[in-house]
């Protein structure tokens, strides 16, 4: 066996290998080696992980007739095909070896993000070069970044986006030294563009754990809860003019609903009314002012997410008194179809309530919230065209109601007065 070490100034520090043992030589002279089967991991790491650097373990069977190998070639590549570094190395101790198998340990920088193309050949003593193999070693972007806090501390508002903003809207004063805490009406307003808040338009009506989504070119605030109990009044604010005015009540009290949006239609799944919990749907047509009913869940459901993806309305999560496994947090996730007016269950999740929902190319995410009395850093992703889910890079923090919005290839978390940014192409998991 032969332990070599190649240095590298760039990229890779240092490849270590060990041939494996294999035959001896006595093939017919002037016949090239070969190599194959190559096999590495990991294939992406994180900037800096590692503390700056990681090892990627890798092994590849090679074929020499002749027994005659005698030097090992690595080169690597930047993403522009442009070769940052190329060396030679002799092999020692693998004369007369006619097969056998390659392992190394690559140590490589992770200081610098991008996809890097690492080739290999080996070459004999005769100057006969085998095929070359290669893999591409990617080095990513944390998906995690700290932004500007919120101004104002609070827990139980609610978020909406509309022309590139974030609004969050109403909840309760997380500083004050009450219980429950008093609601509010504050309204901040947060550009990703420029990582800045500003304050909006306070609420008419102070409200927290409303939900609130974009329809119609506008933000509708619906339900909630005052100091002490569930709400039916809808708000509805015009970017246009700045203002808030109040519609048509909904035809029951509640708060903690799913909220989500198909046609400018606006479905309300679930949440908490008076003094129960609710599976009953909710259809609000902004268009009219008007309001209907739709086919109820099969489970009720006081603190679940949801989203639209392919026209379906997903129901996610959430919490039921009369549930007994994991403590009354449900980990089912319910489809509806507003053509057929019809529910079916879709693949479980975690049991968890009371998280952010955010939906990017198609991917349902969920991030956080709270499970058995505890705050969680989950993020988990939805994947509706084949009922999968995925668990995704953790939060930097565990954060126990957290609201989400997408604007572009980002996600904004917000949670008290915590902001922030998810960039999902970036997470490696």
């Amino acid at each position: 066996m032969s332990r070599v070490i190649l240095k590298y100034t760039l990229f890779l520090l240092s490849f270590a290998f060990v041939a494996g043992c294999g035959g001896n030589g006595g093939g017919s002279a002037g016949t090239a080696p070969s190599i194959s089967n190559l096999l590495f991991s990991p294939s992406v790491v994180y900037v800096n992980e590692g503390g700056g650097q990681t090892d990627i373990v890798g092994t590849f069977d090679f074929t020499d007739p002749d027994g005659n190998l005698n030097s090992f070639t690595i080169t690597v590549q930047d993403s522009d095909g442009q070769t940052v570094q190329s060396e030679t190395t002799a092999i020692a101790g693998v004369s007369g070896l006619t097969s056998g198998t390659i392992q190394g340990v690559v140590t490589i920088m992770t200081t610098t993000a991008g996809d890097f193309s690492v080739q290999i050949y080996v070459t004999d003593t005769s100057g006969l070069s085998s095929n070359t193999i290669d893999f591409i070693f990617t080095i990513s972007e944390f998906p995690w970044k700290t932004k500007s806090p919120m101004p104002t501390s609070r827990l139980e508002f609610s978020s909406a986006t509309i022309n590139g903003l974030i609004y969050i809207i109403g909840g309760r004063d997380a500083t004050a030294p009450v219980t429950p805490k008093p609601v509010v009406s504050t309204v901040e307003v947060y550009d990703p563009s420029t990582d800045t808040w500003t304050s909006g338009p306070s609420l008419l009506v102070a409200l927290a754990s409303q939900m609130t989504i974009t329809a119609n070119g506008k933000i509708y605030a619906i339900g909630g809860e005052d100091q002490f109990l569930e709400s039916d009044v809808v708000q509805e604010y015009d970017p246009v003019s700045g203002n808030w005015t109040l519609k048509a009540n909904m035809p029951d009290q509640r708060a903690s609903a799913a909220i989500s949006v198909n046609n400018n239609m606006i479905y309300i799944s679930g949440g908490e009314g008076p003094g129960v919990q609710l599976n009953s749907l909710l259809l609000y047509n902004p268009s009219t002012d008007t309001w209907g009913a739709g086919s109820p869940m099969t489970q009720s459901r006081e603190g679940p997410g949801g989203a639209m993806i392919d026209g379906q309305i997903l129901v996610y999560g959430g919490y039921n008194t009369g549930y007994i496994p994991d403590a009354g947090y449900l980990k089912s996730l319910e489809s509806y179809d507003p053509v057929m007016d019809v529910w079916s269950f879709r693949a479980d999740g975690d049991p968890r309530r009371d998280f952010g929902v955010a939906v990017y190319k198609n991917i349902m995410y969920a991030f956080g919230g709270n499970n058995v009395a505890r705050s969680l850093d989950w993020v988990s992703a939805y994947d509706n065209a084949v009922d999968q889910w995925r668990t995704k890079t953790s939060m930097p923090s565990s954060l126990g109601f957290v609201r989400a919005e997408t604007i572009g290839d980002k996600i904004y978390i917000f949670d008290t007065d915590i902001t922030l940014e998810y960039t999902p192409s970036n997470d490696i998991q």
